[in-house]
């Protein structure tokens, strides 16, 4: 297995089973002609499904690649108080994902302060991503796959819908189902 495929399994378990719109992930720069071999794999792979996969930047040693679900992205951005939001951090209005998406690319490439904006896109609740800007990561109830400022229990039910997915796509994959075939299955 590939170093990008395990990303895939340990990362992206959610977004491939459609519960979550997005996850982050990374690899080596060494590897990077492999990288993006798999990339224009497994962007072939997820055509049918809606999943797609784009590099948002790079840093001196690792590759950092978005796996997203667009329709999922564009429901979330369809949200006014999500729309607004991003109009505040400088984004284009427009609801076009690629346009936004690459906005955020620049803003992490030429920005100073890193764009804690970026919880949108992984589809982190508003209020938390905007509790966490507002309280520079400090003061949160809990940490899972994100850190939470406002409802708890919804969280802890959301991060265990996350450990699930996890769960079953180790099984899948352990039982010979090839991942390319679950990234390509339609949610």
């Amino acid at each position: 297995m590939s170093e990008f495929e395990q990303m895939l399994l340990d990362q992206c378990a959610p977004t491939i089973f459609g519960v979550k719109q997005a996850n982050l992930f990374s690899c080596s720069k060494e590897n990077k002609q492999e990288v993006l071999a798999e990339l224009k794999r497994y962007n072939g792979c997820g055509s049918t499904s809606g999943m797609q996969f784009k590099i948002l930047y790079e840093c001196k040693n690792r590759i950092f690649i978005i796996a997203y679900r667009k329709k999922a992205m564009q429901h979330y951005f369809a949200l006014t108080e999500a729309k607004e939001f991003l109009l505040q951090q400088g984004y284009p209005k427009t609801e076009n994902i690629e346009t936004l998406l690459q906005y955020l690319k620049y803003r992490i490439e030429k920005w100073e302060e890193f764009p804690h904006e970026i919880g949108l896109f992984l589809g982190y609740p508003l209020m938390d991503v905007k509790d966490f800007i507002a309280k520079k990561g400090l003061h949160f109830k809990f940490c899972g796959y994100w850190k939470v400022y406002s409802n708890e229990e919804t969280a802890k039910k959301i991060f265990q819908r996350y450990e699930k997915c996890k769960e079953v796509i180790r099984y899948k994959v352990t039982k010979g189902i090839p991942l390319t075939e679950l990234v390509g299955m339609a949610c």
